[in-house]
């Protein structure tokens, strides 16, 4: 297995949900996408490793990066829609 990269928070946005969670055990998350942005999205992606397999979907890390910012802001958007 390949070495993770440390916890550390990625955003504001982690953060304010982490102090939710510990300041309010009982709490259920029941949806959590009107917290993520494209910022969000576009750290996320440069954490994630891009020499692993394809995804579900079968689009690789370097297909994925030729549009990056179209790309998140249509993930964004799916999101949103529930889709």
């Amino acid at each position: 297995m390949g070495k993770t990269s440390s916890l550390q928070p990625i955003s504001p946005i982690l953060q304010e949900m982490a102090r939710q969670a510990e300041s309010y055990p009982e709490m259920v998350f029941t949806t959590l996408w009107h917290m993520i942005d494209v910022e969000w999205l576009r750290v996320a992606y440069t954490l994630t490793r891009k020499d692993g397999a394809s995804g579900v979907d079968k689009v690789t890390a370097a297909a994925y990066a030729v549009q990056l910012e179209d790309t998140l802001a249509n993930l964004h958007q799916r999101l949103r829609e529930g889709r």
